[in-house]
């Protein structure tokens, strides 16, 4: 099954940031991305992680992306 991908957009929201901010991000190499034609694309374990690494705790986690496993 394929794996889900978030917008920039998206993961902006997420954390709260502006979508530049997700920009910068990406090209810093903080975030891998993927690019589709114009747009960036986030994949669902690449924002676990950043969740992870921010000290978002496991059940926020949860609410926001599912249920991920590794």
């Amino acid at each position: 099954m394929a794996e889900s991908l978030y917008s920039t957009s998206e993961v902006a929201v997420l954390f709260n940031v502006n979508r530049v901010t997700i920009y910068r991000w990406i090209k810093e190499g903080k975030i891998k991305a993927y690019k589709i034609g114009k747009h960036y694309k986030i994949s669902v374990s690449e924002v676990v992680r950043l969740l992870r690494k921010f000290g978002f705790p496991e059940s926020a986690i949860h609410d926001l992306c599912g249920d991920v496993r590794e």
